[in-house]
């Protein structure tokens, strides 16, 4: 319709759409499965060591069994990375993509990392029915992470709109180029401290802060489109 502003909402992934905490359980849990054969713990034995320990590759590394098996520190990466977790959705999270979605904006995510691990997560989460394959960018495809603005234009590109907004939770890297190309950019606080990432501002020049803070995710649908 003629007048209607076309609005697209770009998301990070890790620790903005789901808590990425989450992811690592299940990557601990599937290291601790694919090595308990090699020790003479179970599986979920391994994994409580993992959890508890403040490194928990370096806690598998120092068991006599795995140094013996020279196993090394890639292996469980190995594991890791290429693990198919089993994760769940936040409820704020779908109602926020669906909601969002119904009020005509275009949706989309933005995230770092490996291919094989970022689409993993996405299908797990079943994000890959909630967004259009052309606005799912993941560095390792379209060559260039979020320290530079490649995949922001390249969305831009995709996605032609009138308003960007970018909502993430890394003040290191998911606010600095799409304020300089003109995008409102949205942090969602982490109230709980749980984030893998700090927060803090504290150190920040003023282009890497977020213009707006939200608690929510569902507080989106009323900031980006209002009635």
């Amino acid at each position: 319709m003629n007048g209607v502003r076309k609005i697209c909402v770009a998301f990070d992934l890790d620790d903005t759409l789901f808590k990425e905490r989450e992811y690592v359980k299940t990557g601990w849990r599937a290291v601790a499965e694919a090595y308990a054969h090699v020790t003479h713990m179970t599986a979920e034995e391994l994994y409580e060591l993992m959890s508890t320990a403040p490194d928990a590759f370096d806690a598998l590394l120092a068991l006599p069994e795995i140094q013996r098996a020279h196993i090394q520190i890639a292996d469980f990466l190995t594991v890791y990375r290429a693990h198919r977790p089993t994760l769940t959705l936040p409820a704020d999270t779908e109602t926020a993509l669906r909601q969002l979605t119904e009020r005509g904006a275009a949706v989309a995510i933005i995230t770092d990392g490996r291919t094989l691990t970022q689409r993993n997560k996405i299908e797990a989460l079943g994000l890959d029915k909630l967004i259009p394959a052309e606005n799912i960018l993941i560095s390792e495809e379209v060559g260039s992470d979020k320290l530079t603005p490649g995949p922001f234009e390249c969305l831009m590109r995709r996605q032609p709109a009138d308003r960007y907004y970018m909502v993430g939770d890394n003040p290191i890297k998911d606010f600095y180029h799409p304020n300089l190309l003109g995008w409102t950019s949205i942090m969602l606080r982490d109230r709980a401290g749980i984030n893998v990432p700090s927060q803090s501002l504290d150190d920040k020049e003023p282009d890497y802060w977020p213009q707006i803070f939200i608690d929510n995710l569902t507080q989106l649908t009323e900031l980006c489109l209002p009635l």
